[in-house]
């Protein structure tokens, strides 16, 4: 609930890093990409991956205050 509860531009920026250099870290090491091509497949990727992961926490938030009785919509 504390992921919930940051702003929505602190999730998508602390999602966004975190997936850049997971994804990138990924592409060098399973994929055997070269650091700079991986890099930017880990920038492109990253970005509906944070779509996903923010939308889906949002999802969630909207859906546990509705079941509570609270406003999503604040």
């Amino acid at each position: 609930m504390r992921w919930e509860e940051l702003h929505i531009g602190v999730q998508i920026v602390a999602t966004f890093v975190v997936s850049v250099l997971i994804l990138w870290v990924l592409h060098i090491g399973l994929l055997n990409q070269p650091n700079g091509r991986g890099f930017l497949y880990g920038l492109f990727w990253a970005v509906p991956l944070t779509v996903i992961v923010v939308g889906a926490t949002r999802a969630e938030r909207a859906k546990r205050l509705r079941a509570q009785g609270g406003d999503p919509a604040s």
